[in-house]
């Protein structure tokens, strides 16, 4: 689980909202559930997590809901919408009937180094991180999220659609993957699982 790092939470209690994105996002959940690369753990934290770009023009985006990795499934009551993130006041907007996963700070960067990035997935995953730390991927370190650049400069001579996961090191063994699409996302984590598998 990724901290809000001292951000002010605006947050707005709605009605669900985004239902059709809402839908998209928990067909992906639901498997990675299964998997166990979604869930809780046994003091009832919850980890994982996944979100979907709202608007093609914007930064706002549809993610899981806070403490919800123990429920298999997620009804848009679980859901909450990440409206505005403001870097520099340390202040991120959002509404719904639940507040957002405590990863949205890690979705929003991801979101702002591309604006075709549709889709982030954050997994935890012991086994995973251990193969991606292993064989030199792409990683950034849990002290250096508090700096709204970190990923710019991680992705700064690299084509983020031909390296799209990364590890983050010192904190919970987070896997962040993202794509175009939810598929592409979902994919890219796959791809990984099954090398530590050896399938």
């Amino acid at each position: 689980m990724i901290k809000d790092f001292n951000y002010t939470i605006k947050y707005t209690k709605t009605e669900e909202i985004a239902v059709k994105e809402c839908n998209k996002i928990e067909k992906i959940r639901s498997r990675l559930f299964c998997l166990g690369l979604i869930g809780a753990y046994s003091n009832g934290s919850s980890f994982g997590s996944i979100s979907y770009r709202y608007n093609k023009n914007k930064n706002s985006f549809v993610i899981t809901g806070k403490d919800t990795g123990e429920f298999p499934k997620l009804s848009a009551n679980y859901y909450s919408f990440v409206k505005k993130v403001d870097y520099q006041k340390g202040k991120m907007f959002c509404l719904g009937v639940n507040k957002p996963s405590n990863e949205w700070l890690i979705h929003s960067y991801v979101y702002k180094l591309d604006m075709n990035i549709k889709a982030v997935i954050v997994i935890n995953n012991e086994r995973v991180w251990d193969y991606m730390f292993n064989n030199e991927a792409l990683r950034v370190g849990f002290e250096n999220l508090d700096n709204s650049e970190v990923l710019d400069k991680l992705y700064e001579n690299v084509d983020p659609f031909l390296n799209n996961s990364f590890f983050i090191e010192g904190h919970d063994f987070s896997i962040v993957a993202f794509g175009k699409t939810l598929s592409e996302a979902e994919k890219s984590l796959y791809n990984i699982v099954k090398k530590v598998l050896n399938l």
